[in-house]
């Protein structure tokens, strides 16, 4: 497989590589997000969910946004930002790698949302 830096940069118009990765994007996410759901708090199971999310999830959305720039962004500024796109994504990944490894994890983080807050 040979993904150049221009081929990420403009990943919506890459070609068969590019769209392969997305797919399978997709399908990690359509696998991990029922099994992070009903994983058990720290159980292994849900750490593996968590790492397929973090770099699923980045994946998936770095192409959608530039599906969104090839479509709504002149054809002047296109490189500038797809040059944004690429930092947030990268800036994307870190985080929720961070999350993953040093935090709660995205699954816990999402299931906060629904818990009570803590009495002080």
């Amino acid at each position: 497989m040979n993904v150049s830096l221009s081929k990420v940069l403009a990943a919506d118009t890459a070609g068969h590589e590019i769209h392969k990765i997305h797919e399978y994007a997709s399908l990690a996410l359509a696998g991990a997000t029922p099994i992070a759901a009903l994983a058990a708090k720290d159980e292994p199971l849900e750490k593996i969910a968590n790492i397929v999310l973090g770099v699923a999830i980045p994946i998936h959305s770095h192409v959608a946004l530039n599906a969104c720039v090839s479509d709504y962004i002149p054809s002047a500024a296109r490189g500038a930002v797809r040059g944004g796109v690429l930092g947030v994504t990268a800036v994307t990944f870190l985080g929720l790698l961070k999350l993953n490894v040093f935090g709660a994890g995205i699954t816990q983080s999402v299931k906060g949302l629904w818990n009570k807050p803590q009495k002080a």
